[in-house]
This record gives C-alpha cells, sequence and structure tokens, in this order.
C-alpha cells in the first residue's frame, strides 16, 4: 500500500533563460527582481570583436616544407576567425528598475543562440502585451 504524501507547490519552469535572466510564461526573474512579461523591454547589444589569424598549423607546414616546396608559402593564406568579446542583454521595466547582464561569447554558435533566445523572449513579451491588449 502506497502513501500518497502532501507536496507544497511545484516550481514553475523557465521558458528561456539567458545568463541570469530567466522567463516564465508570466515574468522575467532576474537578480534584480521579478516583473510581468508585458511590462518590461528587452534589449541585446552586441560587444563581440572577430580578429583574423593565421593558424598555428599552417606556420609549422610553411617552415617545415618552404625547403622541399617554394609553394608551400601559400599555407600563409590560410586564416582563421577568432570571435571573443560579450553580448550586453538589458531588461528594463516600466517602473524604472533594470538589470545588465553580459553573457561571454566565444564564437559566432554562441552569438547566435544569445540573439535568438533574445529575440525569443521579445516575441514573449509582445504576447504578453498583446493579451494585455497594449
Amino acid at each position: 500500500m502506497t502513501m500518497d504524501l502532501p507536496t507544497g507547490p511545484q516550481p514553475v519552469q523557465f521558458v528561456v533563460s539567458i545568463g541570469n535572466v530567466h522567463a516564465t510564461p508570466q515574468y522575467v526573474v532576474t537578480p534584480s527582481g521579478s516583473w510581468p512579461l508585458g511590462e518590461v523591454n528587452v534589449s541585446a547589444t552586441d560587444q563581440t570583436h572577430v580578429t583574423t589569424h593565421t593558424p598555428t598549423w599552417a606556420i609549422v607546414l610553411c617552415l617545415i616544407f618552404v625547403w622541399f616546396f617554394l609553394l608551400s608559402l601559400l599555407f600563409l593564406l590560410a586564416k582563421e576567425t577568432r570571435v571573443s568579446g560579450f553580448v550586453t542583454v538589458g531588461v528594463a521595466a516600466r517602473n524604472g528598475q533594470a538589470h545588465v547582464e553580459n553573457i561571454p561569447v566565444m564564437n559566432d554558435v554562441q552569438r547566435a543562440d544569445v540573439f535568438h533566445r533574445v529575440g525569443y523572449l521579445q516575441s514573449l513579451v509582445g504576447q504578453a502585451r498583446w493579451l494585455q491588449g497594449r
């Protein structure tokens, strides 16, 4: 025989998380406070920079094969790009409170992921405002 124990209220699952900014179906939760979805503005600023370098393997192969074949200098034309920096996500409530989160980004995929999450959160805000009639 099993006995059903009373349980407390279940925690609300987050729909989307961007660093320390989380969204439930009704609220945006940050370390600075929680606000209803329809009363916030969400923005993202790209503060990343892209640099182009000659990879180490190209320099090594050029130094090894330059004595045998002069065209090995073409290895120096190989380039790799590196992305580094932050994407700044800002959440501002209508009551004047705000929270800014810097998300570290190391490649294009991470940068795109942050912007897609922000876009999804903005669509949730738009839906909440539409439901409120604003």
